[in-house]
């Protein structure tokens, strides 16, 4: 008899070693919604079972009620981190200083009734006795009081979860549904114990805390619970920074978030009130043809309430006063449709202020930046130009009569306004570029190196000009292509120290594609033009030594062309390539 009490012990302590356990992971995730609950439930389901176990090895009255007393304290603190494993899972209630008062406080007030317990009975009889080292007890008014709040707790931990799984999905569906069950094992021990339908002086609650353990293993080990902890979608939707408007189909409002309360003071008994009242912005949504003004247009909604107007609902923009101040909201509306028909809808609205107030300043500062263009490309290139051609022309008449010294500055002052006139066409180049950025248009690369070549040719009559390659290529793309394919010619004459520059352009169009290639025979477009180019960026330290690369670069980008760079010791070849070609 001794040798299966013996067992019966150690099977009691094996189980409780067992079960601490589950105590690894809570300890490694403090910070997951759930854990301190968790933390607590499982202490209290190991003590309980490893008290029970060292009870079968101590004698006396005396130590007996002392460990019956630690299960009475381990049935508490399962109870009360059962009820903080269901608040904290679902959000309903969270670890603070006043519920660990509270639930210290309960644990204390029933170890001091077990101990003053001779002076009162409350906790357990004088007719309590032993079989062996286990008390048989008989049981008090306040153990039945605990065992009811026990129990009420548990319940509620378990309505709590039970809910949250009616209303979830995926994996948080998974895990509240292994959780609910995990207290039915020990409730039928429990109750089986306490009302005797099986005859033994044993404790069965422990048998049972063995398959919530299991159940619990599985939660956390397959069901990750306590490594990922999903947000309920309740809890999101309460906590979103956006504001949430729930409306009926009378618009009134039936829901709404805390940041919608907050920003549109709407108070606690909103439930019934009709949309205007807070948000007069939204009335007439959830009505038959009712629009809703937007600073974009309406929104507007047909006979069974649907929004007809795609465009007008995104992005639909609603302005509404916030502390005094008008602020911008994007309004996303969703449709709760039941039986065919929409019975409510729910809208979001995100404060945009800052993006409106920066799309002012933008708008603004375009127009600022665009009369600058103005100013830069129309005025000053123009008044440039006609002062450029009056020194032009004065000059050339000095050139008349000067000699020697005088002879060579008249040069250099005609050289220097040349320059800076084609410059200024250069420039009037970007300006048409710019203004026109959308257009498209068909070129046959061969007109184009032809037309060109000719052009260039009168001004740079020193050099000697070749164009080959197929006959015919045509691309259909932005426009530009005939300045930038004029800037490449002129500068490899320009930038040309040979006595006879050559300058070869050639068409490609093979295989879909198509590619207008200009070579020439100079010292090649130098390293540090082409990182210019290559970044996109002029810099006091880094920049291009003219803008006939940048507009080639500009160009390339607008028509989805393919720049690139060839130099060697024979000279540079630039190519455009085109993906399409007929």
């Amino acid at each position: 008899m001794a040798t299966a009490t013996a067992i019966v012990g150690v099977a009691y302590l094996l189980t409780g070693a067992g079960l601490l356990v589950l105590l690894r992971e809570p300890i490694r995730r403090p910070d997951k919604p759930g854990s301190t609950g968790f933390a607590l439930a499982v202490l209290g389901i190991s003590l309980w079972p490893l008290s029970q176990g060292v009870n079968y090895f101590v004698a006396g009255a005396g130590p007996s009620l002392g460990l019956w007393t630690l299960r009475l304290s381990a049935a508490s603190i399962i109870s009360v981190g059962w009820v903080l494993v269901a608040g904290e899972v679902t959000g309903r209630l969270s670890p603070s200083l006043p519920v660990a008062a509270a639930s210290a406080a309960y644990v204390l007030v029933e170890l001091l009734l077990v101990v003053t317990n001779g002076a009162h009975g409350l906790v357990f009889g004088p007719a309590t006795t032993l079989d062996g080292t286990i008390p048989v007890v008989a049981y008090g008014p306040w153990f039945w009081v605990q065992t009811a709040v026990n129990y009420g707790l548990i319940a509620v931990g378990t309505g709590l979860l039970v809910v949250e799984w009616s209303r979830s999905s995926g994996l948080r569906r998974r895990q509240t549904a292994v959780l609910s069950v995990a207290v039915i094992p020990p409730i039928v021990a429990n109750l089986a114990t306490l009302f005797g339908p099986v005859p033994t002086v044993h404790d069965l609650t422990p048998f049972g805390l063995v398959g919530s353990g299991l159940l619990l293993s599985w939660a956390l080990y397959r069901a990750e619970f306590l490594d990922i902890v999903p947000v309920a979608r309740q809890v999101a939707m309460a906590e979103m920074q956006d504001a949430v408007v729930t409306l009926d189909d009378e618009d009134r409002v039936v829901d709404c978030n805390r940041a919608a309360r907050a920003r549109f003071d709407i108070p606690a008994s909103y439930a019934g009130d009709p949309v205007e009242r807070y948000l007069p912005s939204l009335d007439g949504l959830g009505a038959s043809d009712g629009p809703v003004p937007t600073d974009s247009g309406t929104v507007t909604a047909d006979g069974d309430g649907s929004p007809t107007d795609a465009e007008s609902l995104d992005p639909a923009v609603v302005t509404a006063t916030v502390d005094g101040e008008s602020h911008s909201f994007s309004v996303s509306v969703s449709p709760v449709v039941e039986g065919g028909s929409t019975v409510a809808r729910v809208v979001v609205l995100r404060d945009i202020t800052p993006i409106k107030r920066r799309e002012r300043e933008l708008e603004e500062r375009e127009a600022e930046l665009d009369l600058l263009r103005q100013i830069l490309s129309r005025v000053l290139r123009h008044n440039i130009r006609n002062k450029l051609t009056t020194i032009r022309g004065n000059a050339d008449l000095l050139a008349e009569t000067a000699t020697g010294d005088d002879a060579a500055r008249v040069d250099r002052i005609v050289e220097a306004s040349d320059e800076l006139i084609a410059l200024s066409e250069k420039a009037r180049t970007i300006e048409d570029l710019v203004e026109r950025t959308d257009e498209t248009a068909t070129y046959d690369l061969r007109v184009v190196a032809e037309r060109v070549v000719g052009r260039v040719r009168e001004r740079y009559p020193g050099a000697t000009y070749t164009v080959d390659g197929a006959e015919a290529c045509t691309v259909e793309t932005g426009s530009g292509i005939e300045s930038a394919v004029e800037c490449l010619v002129e500068n490899a004459v320009e930038h040309n120290d040979a006595a006879d520059p050559t300058v070869r352009v050639t068409v490609g169009c093979a295989g879909g594609g198509a590619e207008i290639r200009v070579s020439d025979d100079g010292p090649g477009i130098s390293e540090h033009e082409r990182e210019v180019i290559g970044r996109r960026e002029e810099t006091p330290l880094a920049h291009s030594s003219g803008i006939g690369l940048w507009i080639v670069s500009w160009v390339a980008d607008r028509c989805d062309a393919d720049l690139s760079f060839d130099v060697d010791e024979d000279g540079s070849t630039v190519s455009f390539r085109f993906a399409d070609a007929r």
